[in-house]
């Protein structure tokens, strides 16, 4: 923590000279709690959002900054000047930015440890402010109950700020949300499939996804192969053991009906079909889980992403999700299992989006 906010600080200091122990102290705040309070009214931010926006087309500031930057602890400010050629709707940075809003608490004992540093590399000469003046601005900001902060007048001034504090994670699936936003603009019906390694985060990003989006969500996992379909042959076939025609007949095909519809998903445990589901008819359905991509479903995609992770990192994640005795069950039958979907049906390659995590 203390390596990251010192270099954070100076990295901010050396791009914006012009910073004052104000505009430091924010950084630090911005750092520690985001936008530093919960947003009760979604629509309100957004016009506030699409204002801000609007306030800065015109502007004679330079358009040409980075969309995003790194403010350290898994945070990123996203600069809206450039949003409006982007291909991504006010609605989803506006969802960016309440749901980190919302997410990240923070607690002042952290924050107070990182204004610590910012004292430090005052006192070793890093930074050209006195420790008084820093201990001034915290000594004010603690009495008034640490409420989110302002740029200082000479920041605004020389930079004219227009942010948003957002999860970093929303900067390394951008592209995701401007060809969601982009399909959605021209069609009735929208199907994302995310296929990918065991571990590489499938289930998080359809969750990251379905927090901008009001959508439906279906897992593989509720689709395996039932034990009096396990046949020699069938297991001999690349992504057999996923029982793709129920998932046809069940999930894609009522989709399209645009009617209420239901399901059963897969016990794995009881070896046995479980609990219904019933689905609403949206706009948007995403199906995440191996073998979401066989041939036998991959013609009814809008969008297709491949998650890939290397092995080292996967035993890892998967010994911390599942245990030992499951890490082994992995590396033995499913993870085999799946390398053999993948390359002899070239998975990958028919993908419209790749990330290596």
């Amino acid at each position: 923590m203390i390596n990251e906010i010192r270099e954070i600080l100076l990295q901010h200091f050396n791009k914006y000279p012009k910073m004052q122990v104000q505009d430091m102290i924010k950084l630090i705040y911005q750092n520690e709690f985001a936008g530093g309070h919960l947003i009760n009214n979604e629509a309100e931010s957004l016009k506030r959002l699409q204002a801000e926006a609007e306030s800065i087309k015109n502007s004679s500031f330079s358009k040409d900054i980075p969309l995003f930057e790194d403010i350290g602890n898994g945070l990123v400010r996203l600069y809206l000047n450039n949003i409006p050629e982007l291909n991504v709707d006010f609605k989803t940075i506006n969802g960016f930015f309440v749901n980190t809003s919302n997410k990240i608490r923070g607690n002042v004992k952290n924050f107070e440890k990182k204004v610590s540093v910012l004292r430090k590399c005052c006192e070793d000469g890093m930074l050209p402010f006195a420790v008084r003046e820093v201990d001034m601005h915290v000594k004010e900001l603690a009495a008034r109950g640490y409420p989110p902060i302002s740029h200082s007048d000479e920041y605004r001034r020389a930079y004219n700020p227009s942010y948003r504090v957002v999860l970093s994670e929303y900067r390394t699936f951008f592209q995701i949300y401007q060809s969601i936003d982009s399909l959605l603009r021209t069609k009735n019906l929208v199907n994302i499939a995310i296929d990918g390694n065991s571990g590489a985060g499938k289930s998080s990003l359809s969750q990251l996804i379905g927090r901008i989006y009001d959508c439906n969500i279906f897992h593989m996992d509720d689709f395996f192969l039932a034990p009096e379909l396990k046949t020699e042959e069938r297991l001999r076939e690349p992504g057999g053991n996923v029982d793709y025609v129920r998932f046809r007949h069940e999930v894609l095909n009522n989709i399209r009906s645009q009617e209420v519809f239901t399901y059963r998903k897969y016990n794995c445990s009881k070896g046995a079909l479980d609990e219904q589901v019933e689905v609403f008819p949206k706009r948007l359905n995403i199906i995440e889980g191996c073998y979401s991509m066989h041939p036998y479903l991959i013609n009814d995609y809008d969008l297709k992403i491949f998650l890939h992770i290397d092995k080292e990192k996967q035993k890892a994640r998967i010994l911390k999700r599942n245990g030992p005795l499951m890490l082994e069950r992995f590396i033995n039958e499913w993870i085999p299992l799946e390398d053999k979907y993948f390359n002899e049906l070239n998975i990958p390659d028919k993908c419209d989006l790749i990330y290596k995590l």
